[in-house]
């Protein structure tokens, strides 16, 4: 005796037996079922035989006989048709949530029916690496257990996930090296161009907005596999652009291109950078478990933290002294930025085959329904009860980053910190400082989910490391270079942490589409910000004590804080998710 179980319906089973879990009977129990259904009974030696039925597809043959599963007596596992390509039902079957597709925990079943949508795996498996693999699942449920822990009932975890991180995060890198690869020696870049460093990065910045609106839409129509190798090599092609398209220019050294190939250039990569930038949470969702979708999402979306600090290190250090220099430096950019498109190319992939949470199996087993357009999604985003705050909570701490980084030589300048070498390596530092406090950070609130007081403490502490920084002419700078490392450490993770929190409250909207709708108010908001911070760096505040410009970062912090602290709304992705492994205990 068994168990049928669908959603919050469940009854008892005969023991499972040739036939007896027949379309048929699936049909008479649930005729108006469209979800999944999974059967379960005991076996002789005591383990649970596991069978899951989802909307698909039985030839007529397997109709005729039966529809049913022998558990016979052939040692084989067979994979006729892959579970996620499972869709709608046979012209023979009576509702349409009856047909057939399993997965059952048993040591021999007769394949000789030849149930053409039937996966049928015999208890632990040995991989072809030589490692245990524990049962698959089906696309529908996400039954089975993480690779190699044999916990029956939880949702697989590929190794491909980190593969997918690495090359999203890694592209993710490159475009914003370009996009402050002269912030670290914009006296070089003057004087080879005549034009500010900042202008630029102002460029770049505007067109990255643009593309956050036009981002969604290709997402949805293309998957997430054709944008990122796409954008992958739009990026190499601009960064080309940049180093000079001639090959005897590219590695020797010799001369820049002109500054429009510089301009169009920087617009291909800012252009790409969105596909790049929107989709973490696209892909924490689809590929990592529940418990560190923070985590990823974090790595992601920071991993552009880590090409401003290699912008600082190698092209304030080891380039970019001279226009040879900036030209080799240019062209290593492009050289690292097709090889890493090559290798997503290679290796990145649209999704697993299985779902890795309730929540994502869900969302993969709705009826798909055409994308609204961009801008009457974000306005429906918008209006959602608790999606402002985190919104708000994220345009604090991209406007904050992207503005100490714009300008922390003139900061450290104004605070007496000497040496291009020593503004270069606190750059970096604060950029490693905002990565490593994501991953540390990000993986505290993916145990405990405490997504408002974490990011309450980071904007609380965020606004009393701004002071020292902006008074640091009056400092030592020992701490105006600590609490400047510190202020990584707390303002980066706000981001990815709030990327996630705006998700929760959203689910099921598209994942993409939210961080897309949040890039676009941050990107805005910083290229807005940018040259009024420049102006006003030139007054000062509080008696000349500090900076007009960090005087002025200290307001947008405080009232982001006074307004994220209103957030009271409930997270109903982890309700879902919470809601199904319960039912699984």
């Amino acid at each position: 005796p068994g168990t049928l179980r669908s959603g919050t319906f469940a009854m008892p089973l005969p023991p499972l037996s040739a036939g007896c879990l027949a379309r048929s009977t699936v049909s008479s129990v649930l005729p108006a079922w469209r979800g999944p259904v999974t059967a379960s009974a005991p076996r002789r030696d005591g383990r649970a035989a596991v069978a899951t039925a989802l909307p698909g597809r039985v030839n007529s043959q397997s109709q005729s006989r039966g529809g049913g599963l022998d558990l016979g007596h052939v040692n084989t596992i067979k994979r006729k048709t892959p579970l996620n390509t499972l869709m709608g039902l046979g012209p023979g079957a009576r509702s349409r949530g009856a047909l057939m597709t399993a997965e059952a925990v048993v040591r021999g079943i007769n394949m000789t029916k030849q149930v053409d949508t039937a996966v049928m795996v015999a208890g632990r498996t040995r991989g072809r690496a030589g490692r245990d693999v524990a049962p698959h699942a089906t696309a529908a449920t996400g039954t089975g257990g993480d690779n190699g822990d044999g916990n029956d009932g939880e949702p697989i975890l590929y190794t491909q996930r980190w593969v997918q991180l690495f090359y999203l995060s890694s592209l993710a890198l490159l475009s914003d090296w370009v996009c402050f690869s002269v912030a670290a020696t914009p006296g070089t870049w003057d004087a080879i161009f005549h034009h500010k460093a900042e202008t630029l990065i102002d460029v770049f910045l505007f067109t990255n907005v643009i593309f956050c609106f036009l981002e969604p839409g290709i997402v949805a129509k293309l998957g997430l596999r054709k944008v990122i190798v796409g954008a992958g090599f739009l990026m190499s092609f601009g960064c080309a652009l940049r180093s000079g398209i001639e090959i005897n220019d590219f590695f020797p050294g010799t001369v820049m291109p002109p500054y429009l190939d510089e301009v169009v250039g920087t617009v291909l990569v800012g252009a790409a950078q969105p596909f790049f930038q929107c989709t973490p949470t696209l892909l924490s969702a689809t590929w990592f478990g529940k418990d560190e979708r923070a985590l990823a999402t974090s790595i992601a979306i920071n991993a552009n933290q880590i090409g401003i600090a290699t912008s600082f290190i190698v092209g304030g250090i080891v380039f970019s002294q001279s226009e040879s220099g900036m030209n080799e430096y240019f062209s290593l950019i492009t050289f690292l930025a097709l090889a890493t498109s090559i290798g997503a190319a290679v290796q990145f992939k649209d999704a697993p085959p299985t779902p890795p949470s309730s929540s994502a199996a869900k969302k993969a087993g709705a009826v798909p329904v055409d994308p609204k357009p961009f801008p009457l999604l974000a306005l429906d985003l918008l209006k959602t009860p608790g999606f402002l705050p985190p919104l708000v909570a994220f345009m604090v701490s991209i406007g904050i980053s992207n503005a100490v980084s714009a300008f922390i030589g003139e900061t450290l300048g104004r605070a007496g910190v000497d040496g291009v070498e020593t503004i270069d390596i606190a750059g970096a530092g604060f950029q490693l400082a905002i990565m490593f406090g994501s991953i540390f950070i990000g993986g505290y609130v993916d145990k405990t989910k405490q997504y408002k007081l974490v990011t309450t403490v980071l904007l609380c502490t965020s606004l009393l490391l701004l002071f020292p920084i902006g008074a640091g002419a009056t400092l030592d700078n020992g701490l105006v270079l600590a609490s400047l490392v510190a202020l990584g450490l707390v303002v980066g993770p706000i981001q990815p942490i709030n990327a996630e929190l705006a998700v929760e409250v959203a689910y099921p909207e598209d994942e993409n589409a939210i961080v897309a709708l949040q890039q676009v108010c941050g990107n805005l908001f910083s290229a807005l910000l940018v040259p009024v911070l420049a102006t006003a760096g030139a007054g000062e505040a509080l008696g000349g004590v500090m900076q007009g410009d960090y005087a002025l970062l200290e307001v947008i912090a405080v009232l982001g804080l006074l307004y994220f602290i209103t957030f009271n709304a409930p997270l109903k992705r982890l309700a879902m998710d919470s809601e199904e492994a319960v039912k699984r205990v």
